[in-house]
């Protein structure tokens, strides 16, 4: 096949279904807002000035003529869009069929909740389509109530690389109690209620220490605010390190805490689950599909900063006999739900069925 992704060149998702395709084999491009190199991936790149994470880049819409210049060049015989409102539309306008769009969150969660523009916009461009994907059930709905035929879309959670993401090298410090973030800092993720709890845990446990993996507008200020709360012995910024050491760290975690204000899928909690970390999540439909309140895991209402850190000790405390209850219970849940491959050949399913039809 011949697949041509319009996405992020920087995101780790499409980095991930760009190698994955061309790993199968597969003549695969990429058409980005960012100038990245892929390997094995044939990248196309668009330059259309800084774009913020937090949106309102209406600017890549006028760039949709350079994008179908460049499909007519290629002639994929699948098109597929990654994040619905800013390369989904502008995909769009292309007018290429067959036209997919994988929405990743906050593009239908969030962005039309807040601007009737972002919600016309995303009814154009889902009109468009000849299939859509979101990463979990809440999302779909989602995308139904902007009144698009439930038919045109499919669940289809990102999942895990189990080769990656496992618990065979589990190996916790003696003496420490780690609890660790993989989460980026960005505001969606909500970091500064994470250093908050942490905080205010550490006054009743100095054993515990928190790792934060990630990066993010909100660096300078998270920083600041660990010194600020005299936690800089006790907190330690990764910053973007390989998936591999992701799971290096996630081994040697106790506790992974994912306090996001929103999410499609929240892959980084599988990610955690498979390793072995004993997870605490906000309370949000990305974390209820997988977490069961304290069976295995806890959940937390977003802000609630007394609850997380009394809940942060609770796992201190029971975190033997909360174990052996999630364990098994989140390595089967993973194995039947979040696996990245049997998910991927789903994808690649739709596509040969869709180059079929075409």
């Amino acid at each position: 096949m011949r697949i041509c992704y319009f996405a992020d060149g920087e995101s780790i998702h499409v980095i991930r279904w760009c190698k994955y395709f061309a790993s199968l084999g597969n003549e695969v491009h990429l058409i980005s807002f960012k100038n990245v190199a892929i390997e094995n991936v044939q990248t196309h790149f668009i330059d259309t000035g800084s774009i913020a994470v937090k949106g309102g880049n209406w600017k890549v819409l006028l760039k949709y003529r350079k994008v179908k210049k460049i499909l007519k060049q290629i002639r994929p015989q699948i098109f597929h869009s990654h994040y619905a409102t800013s390369y989904g539309v502008t995909g769009a306008m292309c007018g290429f069929h067959p036209y997919l769009i994988t929405a990743l969150g906050t593009d239908v969660l969030i962005s039309p909740q807040q601007s009737k523009i972002y919600k016309l916009l995303l009814q154009y461009a889902f009109s468009k389509t000849d299939w859509i994907t979101a990463m979990s059930d809440h999302m779909k709905s989602a995308i139904e109530s902007l009144g698009v035929n439930p038919e045109k879309i499919s669940t289809v959670p990102f999942g895990i690389d189990p080769d990656v993401f496992n618990d065979a090298d589990r190996k916790l410090i003696p003496g420490k109690f780690i609890i660790t973030s993989t989460r980026n800092f960005e505001p969606v993720y909500n970091i500064p209620h994470l250093i908050y709890a942490f905080a205010k845990a550490k006054q009743a446990n100095a054993a515990i220490h928190l790792n934060l993996i990630g990066t993010g507008s909100l660096q300078k200020e998270i920083k600041t605010l660990v010194h600020e709360k005299g936690l800089d012995d006790d907190v330690t910024f990764y910053g973007k390190i390989s998936q591999s050491k992701i799971a290096e760290v996630l081994n040697q975690s106790h506790v992974f805490v994912s306090t996001s204000l929103s999410d499609g899928n929240n892959i980084s909690l599988n990610e955690a689950m498979a390793c072995g970390a004993f997870c605490i999540a906000t309370n949000i439909p990305a974390n209820t599909q997988w977490i069961t309140d304290g069976k295995n895991g806890f959940l937390v209402n977003i802000n609630d900063v007394e609850t997380l850190s009394s809940l942060m000790l609770q796992a201190i405390q029971n975190f033997d006999a909360l174990q052996s209850v999630a364990i098994p219970f989140n390595k089967k849940m993973i194995s039947e739900k979040a696996i990245w491959s049997v998910n991927m050949k789903k994808v690649e399913e739709k596509y040969e069925s869709l180059i079929l039809k075409k």
